[in-house]
């Protein structure tokens, strides 16, 4: 009896499973009955169909020509393949031949293998891009059906076979057509419209794609297959996996919330299988693929496209299109496997370098970040938004149906997905500790095998900062930049602390001990280029001040009077420049201030040169020392005339850290007349009763007025005054106070630093606090703080590591004015 196979897979495929599993119910000693599409009756063994349909398949893929008749048939024959593996296990004939007959499991791998070559060698042009990426997801889906549902026990089956090269090879490659097919359709003048006019097919194209593309990464999650897949010369050492990668991130964001999110999902799975990759040890798999110039270029332009990637999650700027937290359409672990994958190439000696080089400024704008902002995002435990690991469920028959035309897209349900979101706690430290990791990475030097890479990320990462810094609007003042500049070293105290708090369950030792050296290292670098440029814009103004004829006019504040530098040159015309130190933290530097030369001439005219070599050299006091110089004349208001008191003072300085001598203290602070006005604040400041006052006077006792400039042995002196004045008072920035506990005892000193606006998101004016830098304290620094934030921590000390002053949240009742007898 002639077997009419064609017939039968041109009217059975159109069935579904439950449609099938009737007909075979109702056939007569399993001789299926049904209709076909001119009326007629005509009937099939199913034991036959199952046990020649693959050989069917086959030999009509060898004799036929390759057209879009030729794969519409072969996807309908699939389809019905789908259909009877999925009845086999209900069927006894069915599960005989097809779960137990090993020819007709040889026979299918022929079909699979034979199929995906074929797809593998279609050009990028094709208009069967729905057929191709169909077909191809449906063949390989088949695997599971007739191996196994198991993945670990289908890659030791496809292992054994002696043509899982060829498949290999021809699966990845497949795949990376699809994702052409999808370049293609994104690429064309008119995008935007087609894909809006054509969107269910495009959605389906790229169901497809994930589908294969999901396949192969479960397949590489086993051990011993992406071991077999590592020494595929095709594919690692000519660079066919890391090309299929390039071009999937090269995908686009667009505007359409499923395509965002399919891409998104695209970029997360290749990227999940180059670490899988990654991870084998009996061969590098970035060895193999730097082997070469053309694999090596490859290699550094895929990951061009994973650090760009960064910088737009970073900067949180997806140019305003859908949603990054889209809660309809997970879109995978995508900037956790791109950090990743970061993480591994800057330890690898092929990459470091570039990464260093293309990824450092990234690196940079995470730290400029203001501290609150970057404390929410890297310091925190409730990092937002987590993202959400998915696994399509890919339906064989349903979307092999919809492109047969066999299926409306109401009767195909929309893509379902089994997903898996992380924990919020884990995201957000896996996250922190996968940048704290790409730190120390770069930072970690080591001689014999990167000679050349010495200092090289500290030195990049100064670039960085110096061309943020030149970016900012013209008229920025040196302290501005100074502050922006310490928001570096701020932020990246914060991170040393809150990295030391993962260890050991996401960093080990070495990697923050390498982190912290890294802070060591730039901190100095940093507080450097600050003092040059404010000792630049100084001298700037020195000059264009006596070039007007107005010597000692300034428009500088009091506090920037004080700390002005005055600039000297030598022979050579150069001059020193010391160097402030900012105290690290918990680690502080102590040591002499370093000198940086810089010139200071002006070669216009040899007037100008003889200015600038009578000026005298001066070492200039950071915000700490200032401080405490500043309350100490207040206790000792005649310090200028006492000779032993300046000294005393000086050594004292010097502890923190910009070492101070006498000329120093005398010259740079002392005789500074606007440095005394800025203490005395201009006014006067009385208490409630006439006598319980203190106000400053000059040289002749007139009250309010400044002080003689031309008589620096005088200094403000205080009149009589019984102690603190504790009545209601508005406080001004630079006030000197004391801190008052709950129990009314005094605990401790300190100069106000803000009293009204907002403060670290803290409205001042209606919580009726102030923020107070303390200098002095009579408890354990340790001791909880009675309004701690994330600006200021718990307390005393964790501000100091945090901010690098003890900057805290202070009742502004339960602060005194600080007042000294005469």
């Amino acid at each position: 009896m002639p077997i009419d196979l064609v017939s039968a897979v041109k009217e059975l495929h159109i069935l579904s499973s439950q449609e099938l599993s009737k007909l075979i119910r109702d056939a007569d000693n399993d001789n299926i009955q049904y209709t076909a599409s001119n009326g007629s009756t005509k009937q099939m063994n199913l034991e036959t169909l199952a046990r020649y349909l693959p050989w069917h398949l086959i030999a009509k893929l060898l004799q036929s020509k390759r057209d879009e008749e030729l794969f519409r048939y072969l996807l309908g024959g699939v389809r019905l393949l789908h259909t009877l593996y999925d009845l086999a296990p209900r069927n006894s004939k069915l599960e005989q031949v097809l779960l137990e007959d090993m020819k007709i499991s040889e026979q299918m791998f022929d079909l699979i293998f034979f199929i995906i070559m074929v797809l593998s060698g279609f050009r990028k042009e094709s208009q069967l891009v729905l057929l191709h990426s169909a077909l191809l997801a449906c063949s390989l889906h088949l695997l599971t059906s007739f191996v196994s549902s198991q993945w670990n026990e289908l890659a030791l089956v496809l292992l054994a076979h002696p043509k899982v090269d060829t498949f290999i090879f021809g699966s990845f490659a497949a795949v990376h057509t699809g994702i052409q097919f999808i370049q293609v359709r994104l690429s064309g003048q008119n995008a935007n419209t087609d894909i809006q006019s054509n969107l269910a097919e495009v959605n389906r194209l790229c169901q497809h794609c994930e589908a294969s593309l999901q396949f192969l990464q479960s397949l590489c999650q086993q051990r011993f297959f992406r071991e077999r897949l590592v020494k595929n010369k095709d594919l690692c050492e000519e660079g066919g996996i890391l090309l299929l990668a390039h071009d999937i991130m090269k995908l686009p964001f667009c505007e359409d919330s499923y395509l965002m999110a399919v891409f998104s999902r695209l970029k997360s799975k290749v990227l999940s299988i180059v670490l899988h990759l990654c991870e084998v040890e009996s061969v590098s798999f970035l060895d193999v693929a730097a082997s070469t110039t053309r694999g090596l270029n490859l290699a550094k332009s895929t990951i061009s496209q994973v650090l760009e990637l960064l910088k737009i999650i970073f900067r949180g700027d997806l140019n305003g299109l859908a949603s990054f937290s889209d809660k309809t359409y997970p879109r995978g672990l995508l900037q956790l496997n791109a950090m990743r994958l970061t993480d591994i190439l800057s330890d690898d000696s092929n990459f470091r370098s570039y990464i260093t080089l293309n990824f450092t400024e990234v690196l940079a704008t995470i730290f400029l970040q203001p501290h609150a902002k970057f404390l929410s995002s890297w310091c925190s435990s409730e990092s937002r938004p987590s993202e959400e690991d998915a696994t399509l469920d890919y339906d064989s028959i349903a979307a092999s149906g919809w492109v047969l035309g066999v299926l409306t897209s109401s009767d195909v349900p929309e893509s379902t997905f089994n997903a898996c979101r992380v924990p919020r706690t884990s995201y957000a430290f896996q996250r922190t500790s996968l940048l704290v990791k790409v730190v120390a990475n770069l930072t970690c030097f080591i001689p014999d095998i990167c000679k050349e890479e010495k200092d090289l990320f500290l030195n990049t990462f100064m670039q960085c900062l110096k061309k943020e810094l030149l970016n900012l609007p013209y008229g920025v003042s040196s302290d501005s930049k100074t502050e922006i500049a310490a928001i570096v070293n701020q932020n990246l105290r914060s991170l040393n602390i809150h990295a030391e708090s993962l260890i050991p369950g996401f960093l080990n030792q070495d990697d923050v001990q390498l982190f912290r050296l890294f802070i060591a290292q730039l901190e100095p670098l940093i507080n450097q280029e600050s003092d040059i440029n404010r000792a630049t814009e100084v001298n700037g103004a020195g000059q264009d001040s006596e070039a007007c004829g107005n010597k000692g006019i300034s428009d500088n504040s009091p506090l920037e009077e004080a700390n002005q530098l005055n600039l000297t040159g030598n022979e050579d015309h150069r001059t020193d420049v010391a160097q402030t130190i900012t105290p690290r933290g918990v680690h502080e530097s102590e040591g002499d201030a370093q000198i940086v030369e810089t010139s200071v001439v002006d070669s216009n005219t040899m007037q100008s040169e003889e200015k600038q070599l009578r000026k005298r050299k001066r070492n200039i006091m950071n915000h700490m020392q200032i401080t405490i110089i500043e309350q100490a004349l207040q206790n000792e208001p005649d310090m200028q005339r006492k000779a032993a008191s300046i000294q005393s003072w000086s050594e004292k300085l010097s502890l923190h850290v910009c070492k101070i001598n006498v000329f120093v203290l005398k010259e740079n602070k002392l005789n500074n007349r606007k440095a005394k006005l800025a203490r005395a604040a201009a006014k006067d400041i009385r208490g409630p009763s006439g006598g319980d006052n203190i106000t400053f006077t000059d040289k002749q006792g007139g009250s309010g007025t400044d002080p003689d400039p031309e008589s620096p042995d005088e200094f403000f002196d205080p009149t009589p005054s019984t102690g603190l004045q504790t009545h209601p008072v508005r406080y001004e920035p630079g006030q000197f106070v004391v801190l008052i506990d709950g129990q009314g005892d005094e605990i401790g000193k300190g100069c106000v630093h803000q009293a009204s606006g907002s403060w670290s998101g803290t409205n001042l004016d209606e919580s009726g606090l102030s923020v107070v830098d303390v200098t002095y304290l009579k408890v354990d620094k340790w001791s909880s703080l009675p309004h701690p934030c994330d600006a200021t921590g718990t307390s005393f000390g964790h501000s100091e590591q945090i901010i690098g002053v003890k900057r805290v949240l202070w009742d502004s009742s339960k602060l005194a004015l600080q007042q000294k007898p005469r």
